[in-house]
């Protein structure tokens, strides 16, 4: 008798938010449709929340995670391409980087900069061949998967032999102070400053469903862990501001 295949188990980022779709609703749709009432105003959304260092700390942790000139680049869950932008600094002009993202309001923005390869996609299922690149990065996107091994896995399947993954995070931080703190600046205070600000309710949608996310998001022990399940290896985490800040390196063999 033949052996039954083995139960493969979802690696979800963060449990059901029921306050924000109902269970059986896509999620990707109700991110998509979020998204795409919200995108003109995520780059001041990231100058404000970010202090303005956003552009900054991006080139910074792409370098330090060795991103060089010449390198092709995925970035996945672009957004409005700012880690895209600060990889084309980087790659320059014998560099070539690519921006996926599933919104199109999220590409509409992104059009609007430097970055100009970028496709309609989701990190689950990208679209391009075996080894294509030598840098898979994701800015603060990794909340919005729906299975961390799956997208794991087609990160490590397009990267070459010795490519280098970076996973850039804003993640529950470990002094309760800074957590009640995060908190309100980023699911109160920012929520309703852009609501006010824009006239839009979505606003203060995204800036509580974004909070909510990172702080019922899987410890960084779990994400290291489905990494290492895939194959990648020299799984690596920085840490900055007690945890908020966290930055997740890792290479294929």
């Amino acid at each position: 008798m033949a052996d039954e295949d083995p139960i493969v188990v979802a690696t979800p980022p963060h449990p059901h938010l029921g306050g924000y779709y109902a269970a059986g609703v896509s999620r990707q749709r109700f991110l998509n449709d979020l998204f795409d009432r919200t995108a003109y105003g995520y780059r001041a959304i990231d100058r404000v929340t970010g202090f303005g260092s956003g552009l900054w700390y991006r080139r910074w942790a792409l370098r330090q995670a060795g991103l060089r000139a010449g390198m092709r680049v995925l970035d996945v869950g672009c957004g409005p391409a700012l880690t895209a932008q600060a990889a084309l600094r980087l790659v320059g002009p014998t560099g070539y980087v690519i921006g996926l993202d599933p919104s199109s309001g999220m590409l509409r923005e992104a059009r609007k900069g430097p970055c100009r390869h970028l496709i309609q996609g989701v990190g689950e299922e990208l679209p391009f061949p075996a080894g294509s690149f030598d840098f898979v990065s994701m800015g603060y996107a990794l909340r919005h998967l729906s299975d961390l091994r799956v997208a794991f896995r087609e990160y490590r399947r397009v990267l070459r032999p010795g490519g280098i993954l970076l996973l850039l995070e804003i993640s529950r931080p470990r002094s309760a102070a800074m957590l009640t703190v995060s908190r309100f600046y980023i699911r109160t205070l920012m929520g309703a400053v852009f609501a006010r600000a824009t006239g839009n309710q979505s606003m203060r949608t995204l800036m509580r469903y974004w909070w909510d996310t990172t702080e019922h998001c899987v410890a960084p022990e779990a994400i290291l862990s489905a990494l290492r399940q895939v194959g990648f290896g020299e799984c690596q985490l920085r840490e900055l501001f007690n945890g908020l800040i966290r930055d997740y390196r890792a290479v294929t063999p």
